[in-house]
C-alpha cells in the first residue's frame, strides 16, 4: 500500500510522455523529409552547373578549331584577300579546308564563308552569291551587329530561297579579319538535334532539362520539360559563354512541396504538444503535491511543538532552518551566476557592436552610438577615428601545425603587444577579433589632442609590433590602415580602405604595415598587362629554344607583378597563363622532349588564392622546376645527333637575317646540305619552321627599332631584310594586327602615360 501513490504518480506521466515523444518523432521525420527535398534541389543545382559546363565546353570545342582551322588557314585567308584572282581551283581548296574542319566535329551541320568583296558565299558543297543565298538574312544581321555574341540563338536556316525544309540550328559567326570583319565572315551551323542528343546522354531519372536562348527559343528539351504550368520548382542558370538559360525541373517536386507544408504543420503541432505536456505535468504535479504539502505542514507543526516542549531530536533540530539557509545560499549563488553570465556576455556584445560599426550594417544616430558604446565601457568620440586590421600570416598552415591552445596563445600575444604599444604612445585603441586570423583596430582621437589619428604614426607603431612578434613568436603579422574618418558613418569606408591596404601583402610580402594610398617603396610603373603577357611569351620562347635568357625573363615577370600590385586573383590567372604558354611552346618540340616536359611539370602555380600568401612564395618553386626541366632537356638535346648543327644554324640566321636574299638555300649551302634536310633538322631540333623563325627574328628587331629609334619605316624594313616596304608592312600587320606606324604610335602613347603616372 505504501507504494501505491508512487505507482500512480509514475503512471500519470506516461501518457504525456508518450504523446510528446510521438509528436516529436513525427516532427523529426517530417523535418527530415524537408531536408531531403532541399538536398535534392541542391543536387539539381550542381547537375545544372555540370550541364552548363558540358554545353560551354562542347561549343568552345567548336569555336577553338574554327579559329585555328579556318581563320588561320592559308587557303581560307587567300580566299578572302584575293577575290579578284579567285579561281575554281582555289575555291576547291577552300571547300577541302571546310570538309577537313567538319570531319572531326559531328555536331556541325554545315559551314560556309562569305566574302564581302564580291558577295560570294562558298559552302562545303556549293557556291552562291549573297542575293541568291537562302541564309542571306543571317549574314546581313551578323555584318550589321559586329558586337553580337559569337553564338546565335535558335534559328531556322534555309540554304536556298524558298526552301521548304528549314533546319533548326545555332550558329557561330567569326569575322574576317578577327577584329574588323571588313573582308567577310565564317559561319558554323550546329544542329539543334546534336545539342539535344548531347544533353540526353547526361539525363537523370525524374529530372527534366531545358535549354533556352536569350529570347526563349527551346534549344534543348521539350515543350513539356520547359513548361512552368505544373508549378514545379526549377533551377535556372545562365551560361556565361553563350548567354543561354539552362533550367532543371524535378519531376516529383510537387510531393516535396506538400511535404514541406505538412512539415510546418507538424512543427506547430509538436510545439503545441510540448506546451500541452508542460501544462498537464504542471497540473498533475500540483495535484500530487497536495499530500506532500500536507506532510510538510505536519512536520513543521510537529517541529514547532517539539521546540515549545524543549524536545529536539539529535542532529535534526535545525533541519528546517538549515533547509531555509541552503535555499537562500542557493538563491544567492544563482544570482551571482546570473551576474557573472551577464558580465561574460559583455565582451560578445562589444564584439558584435564593433563589427557593426566597421561594416556600417547598423543605422543609428551618433548620440545613440555614444549611449550604446558608453553602456559597454567604451566612452569617447568616434569622429576622426581610423581603422586598422592586423592579420596573422599563413594562418592555415599555422593552424595545421599547432593546437587550438597554441593558436589562442598566439592571438593573445598579438593582441597584447598591439595594445601595450598603443597605451605607451597614448593612442586610445579599441580592438576586437573580427575573424579567425584578423584583429580589428579602431584608433580614436585623443580628447586633449584636437587632431585625428595619423595613419603614418600608427603604421610606425605597427612596424614596432611586427618586429616584436617576429623576434619573439613563431609567426608574423601584417597590418593595413585606412584613412581618418570624418564622422561616424565614414568608419566603414576607413575599414574597407584598411582591407585594401592589407591586400598589398600579396605583392610586397607579409610582416609589414601598409597605409591605403601610399605607394610601396621601390615601386614603379611596369606597362601593365601587355608587358606581363609579352614577358611570358618571350620567356616561354627562350625556354623552348634552349636560351639562358628565359630565367631573367621569368624574374622580370615576377618583378612586374609585384610592381603592378597584382591581386591574388590576378597572380593566379597570370601564373596559369605562364603555365599554358610554356605548354604551347613545348608542344612544338619532338615527342621525347614533350614527354620530359610533361614528366617534370611546373611547381609554384597555385590552383586558388588560398594556396599562397604572397608572390615570393611561388617564385622559388617555379624557377626550381623550370631549371630541373631545362637540365633534363639539355641532356636530351646533347644526345641528339643534330642538336649542335641546329644551334650553329640558329647563330648563322641571327647574323644574316638582315640580308634581303637570305633563304633556306643559302643556309643549306653554308652547311653543306640539301634544303629539305636542313629544314627538317631546324624544325625537329628548334620546334619551329625556318621561315617562321626568320620572320619572327626580323619582326622582333623591327619592333625594337620602332620603339627605340626614330628611323623611318622604309629604313627599318631594309635593316631587317625587306627590299620593299609594302612587303614588310603586310607581314608586320599579319603578325601584330597593326601597321608599323600604328604600333609605334601605340607604344609611344603607353610610354607617355606611364611617365605621367610615375
Amino acid at each position: 500500500m505504501h507504494k501505491k501513490w508512487l505507482y500512480r504518480l509514475i503512471l500519470s506521466y506516461l501518457p504525456i510522455l508518450f504523446a510528446v515523444v510521438s509528436c516529436l518523432v513525427i516532427v523529426f521525420f517530417m523535418t527530415l523529409g524537408d531536408t531531403v527535398r532541399k538536398q535534392t534541389l541542391r543536387a539539381n543545382e550542381i547537375y545544372a552547373q555540370n550541364v552548363v559546363q558540358v554545353l560551354d565546353t562542347s561549343l568552345r570545342g567548336i569555336e577553338t578549331p574554327t579559329i585555328k582551322g579556318l581563320l588561320l588557314n592559308d587557303r581560307v585567308d587567300a580566299f578572302f584577300r584575293e577575290s579578284r584572282s579567285s579561281t575554281p581551283y582555289r575555291d576547291y581548296g577552300v571547300t577541302e579546308a571546310l570538309l577537313d574542319f567538319m570531319s572531326p566535329l559531328p555536331m556541325i551541320d554545315s559551314v560556309y564563308v562569305y566574302r564581302r568583296a564580291d558577295d560570294k558565299v562558298l559552302m562545303q558543297s556549293f557556291s552562291s552569291s549573297l542575293p541568291a543565298f537562302g541564309d542571306r538574312a543571317f549574314i546581313e544581321k551578323t555584318l550589321a551587329e559586329p558586337d553580337a555574341p559569337a553564338w546565335s540563338g535558335l534559328r531556322q536556316m534555309m540554304l536556298f530561297p524558298g526552301d521548304r525544309d528549314p533546319r533548326a540550328v545555332v550558329s557561330l559567326s567569326k569575322q574576317v579579319p578577327y577584329f574588323s570583319g571588313e573582308q567577310g565572315v565564317i559561319v558554323v551551323n550546329v544542329r539543334k538535334e546534336s545539342i539535344q542528343s548531347m544533353i540526353g546522354e547526361m539525363g537523370r531519372e525524374n529530372v527534366d532539362v531545358c535549354i533556352k536562348d536569350a529570347v526563349g527559343g527551346i534549344i534543348g528539351g521539350s515543350e513539356q520539360s520547359c513548361s512552368d504550368e505544373s508549378g514545379r520548382e526549377k533551377i535556372a542558370l545562365v551560361s556565361p559563354y553563350t548567354g543561354w538559360n539552362v533550367e532543371i525541373r524535378l519531376a516529383g517536386v510537387g510531393a516535396f512541396s506538400l511535404l514541406s507544408a505538412f512539415s510546418n504543420l507538424w512543427a506547430l503541432l509538436g510545439f503545441a504538444a510540448i506546451i500541452g505536456g508542460i501544462a498537464a505535468m504542471t497540473y498533475i504535479s500540483h495535484r500530487h503535491y497536495r499530500p506532500l504539502g500536507q506532510v510538510m505542514n505536519r512536520i513543521a507543526a510537529l517541529a514547532e511543538q517539539h521546540r515549545e516542549r524543549g524536545i529536539s531530536a539529535p542532529g535534526r533540530s535545525d533541519d528546517e532552518f538549515a533547509f531555509i539557509e541552503r535555499s537562500l545560499e542557493k538563491l544567492i549563488e544563482q544570482a551571482n551566476d546570473y551576474e557573472r553570465q551577464q558580465a561574460e556576455g559583455l565582451p560578445y556584445r562589444r564584439a558584435h557592436l564593433f563589427k557593426e560599426l566597421l561594416e556600417g550594417s547598423r543605422d543609428m544616430p551618433p548620440e545613440e552610438w555614444v549611449r550604446e558604446t558608453s553602456s559597454l565601457g567604451m566612452n569617447g568620440e568616434f569622429a576622426g577615428s581610423l581603422v586598422g586590421v592586423a592579420e596573422i600570416d599563413a594562418y592555415a598552415s599555422l593552424s595545421a601545425e599547432h593546437t587550438p591552445r597554441d593558436l589562442a596563445l598566439f592571438k593573445f600575444m598579438l593582441h597584447s603587444v598591439i595594445q601595450e604599444i598603443a597605451d605607451e604612445c597614448g593612442e586610445p585603441l579599441w580592438t576586437e577579433w573580427i575573424g579567425p586570423d584578423r584583429l580589428g583596430l579602431l584608433y580614436r582621437p585623443r580628447p586633449d589632442s584636437g587632431r585625428d589619428a595619423d595613419p603614418v604614426r600608427l603604421a610606425a607603431m605597427a612596424q614596432q609590433a611586427c618586429g616584436w612578434v617576429k623576434q619573439n613568436a613563431k609567426f608574423t603579422a601584417t597590418f593595413g590602415f585606412g584613412g581618418a574618418a570624418e564622422d561616424l558613418t565614414a568608419i566603414a569606408a576607413s575599414y574597407r580602405k584598411a582591407l585594401a591596404a592589407l591586400d598589398r601583402k600579396v605583392a610586397e610580402g607579409p610582416g609589414g604595415a601598409y597605409v591605403f594610398g601610399r605607394a610601396g617603396e621601390g615601386g614603379a610603373g611596369s606597362g601593365g598587362m601587355d608587358a606581363l603577357v609579352q614577358t611570358v611569351r618571350e620567356a616561354a620562347l627562350a625556354f623552348r629554344l634552349g636560351s639562358g635568357e628565359w630565367e631573367g625573363l621569368v624574374e622580370r615577370f615576377f618583378a612586374l607583378m609585384s610592381a603592378d600590385g597584382c591581386s591574388k586573383e590576378d597572380v593566379v590567372r597570370l601564373l596559369k597563363l605562364l603555365q599554358a604558354q610554356f605548354g604551347r611552346e613545348m608542344h612544338e618540340l619532338p615527342q621525347p622532349m614533350q614527354e620530359i616536359w610533361a614528366d617534370c611539370g611546373l611547381r609554384g602555380v597555385p590552383s586558388s588564392t588560398a594556396d599562397f600568401e604572397w608572390i615570393g612564395e611561388l617564385r622559388g618553386p617555379l624557377l626550381d622546376s623550370l631549371r630541373e626541366a631545362e637540365h633534363r632537356l639539355r641532356e636530351s638535346r646533347m644526345n641528339r645527333e643534330h642538336y649542335d648543327l641546329a644551334n650553329r644554324m640558329r647563330e648563322y640566321v641571327a647574323e644574316h637575317y638582315g640580308d634581303p636574299d637570305f633563304s633556306l638555300t643559302q643556309i643549306s649551302e653554308a652547311f653543306d646540305g640539301n634544303a629539305k634536310t636542313i629544314s627538317r633538322i631546324f624544325k625537329e631540333e628548334l620546334g619551329e619552321k625556318f621561315v617562321d623563325y626568320l620572320t619572327r627574328l626580323r619582326m622582333e628587331e623591327a619592333k625594337r627599332l620602332l620603339v627605340e629609334t626614330d628611323e623611318s619605316v622604309q629604313d627599318i624594313a631594309e635593316k631587317v631584310g625587306y627590299l620593299y616596304p609594302m612587303s614588310f608592312i603586310r607581314v608586320f600587320k599579319k603578325l601584330e594586327n597593326a601597321t608599323p606606324g600604328e604600333y609605334r604610335k601605340e607604344r609611344q602613347t603607353d610610354a607617355s602615360i606611364r611617365k605621367r603616372g610615375g
